[in-house]
């Protein structure tokens, strides 16, 4: 994580106090750190060279059990330390100069993991085998989980054949599960990894470019996903329904406000969560071709929020 200069940062003479929530959208920073492992954080005090306290910086953690200040680095214009993860939980850095406070970093530890998964083309008289590539699917999905220490290991499965439990091309929930059910049933070697993401891409006209769990956010069912023209975008599509099947919500469905809390909600003051962020993983705004390099970000409480088995 870079903590780039902001308002929050400048003037480094400014003295602040710690909110008495962490999640008080002050402009702090949060980062995340996997036990045993080091993060850096990189203050930059743009045009702010020269004031003593810069130079004279100490760190202080509240929770010195759940991780630790490591080493430092203090420049007339730059402040940058190394975080280690020591235990799961969540502490808090105080950056001080001179006695003063100028400012909080925000720190979530937790244990590293590895999810399988397996993946396969659903192929009927109306679907096709999909364009996609193992390799580059594992990489794109560890990408964008890296920063809750989630890696996946993905077995591909291929295309399968199955007899379709209906005539056409299926667009119905019911029939997603039942061709889940049956390619499970068609597979030469039977699946086992406890999360699945089928492709599902029709032969006869465009199917859409989106996805879904059929069983619902948090059963642990299939995702699917309906095209590969854009197979980035396919990635991006297959990293959201393992989003709904490790638990996450879309911003706009989090009715209980577990993962995006009501007071952050955008046009509430100090709130910056929107209903359909294009920015967000579990978003639902964007153009397709935006969604690949884009749609990645998950936030401090979808971190905590992640199934991780």
């Amino acid at each position: 994580m870079k903590a780039n200069a902001d308002e929050y940062w400048i003037p480094p003479t400014d003295s602040k106090s710690r909110p008495s929530d962490r999640e008080d959208p002050d402009g702090s920073n949060w980062l995340s750190v996997s036990v045993g492992s080091e993060t850096e954080v990189v203050i930059a005090f743009v045009g702010q060279s020269g004031p003593a306290c810069i130079g004279n910086c100490t760190f202080v953690v509240d929770a010195p059990a759940v991780a630790e200040v490591v080493t430092t680095n203090v420049t007339a214009n730059n402040v940058a330390f190394k975080v280690k993860g020591k235990a799961a939980g969540e502490c808090s850095v105080e950056v001080k100069c001179n006695g003063k406070t100028l400012g909080w970093v925000h720190v979530w530890c937790a244990v590293a993991t590895t999810i399988n998964l397996e993946v396969a083309s659903i192929v009927t008289p109306n679907s096709r085998a999909a364009a996609y590539v193992v390799a580059d699917l594992e990489s794109y999905i560890n990408a964008i989980y890296a920063d809750l220490f989630i890696s996946v290991s993905i077995t591909d499965k291929g295309p399968i054949t199955v007899v379709p439990p209906a005539a056409g091309y299926l667009t119905s929930t019911r029939h997603y599960l039942a061709l889940d059910t049956l390619v499970q049933a068609a597979a030469t070697t039977a699946f086992t990894a406890p999360y699945r993401l089928l492709y599902y891409v029709n032969t006869g006209a465009f199917s859409g470019n989106y996805g879904i769990v059929p069983g619902g956010v948090g059963t642990g069912k299939a995702g699917f996903a309906f095209f590969d023209h854009d197979i980035q975008g396919s990635y991006n599509t297959m990293a959201h329904e393992l989003g709904h099947s490790l638990n996450l919500s879309h911003p706009l469905h989090d009715s209980d406000g577990d993962e995006f809390p009501v007071r952050h909600r955008a046009g509430l003051a100090g709130g910056n969560v929107m209903p359909l962020d294009p920015w967000n993983l579990m978003g639902y705004k964007g153009t397709l071709p935006q969604r690949g390099p884009s749609r990645r970000d998950l936030r401090y409480r979808q971190w905590k929020k992640c199934r991780r088995v």
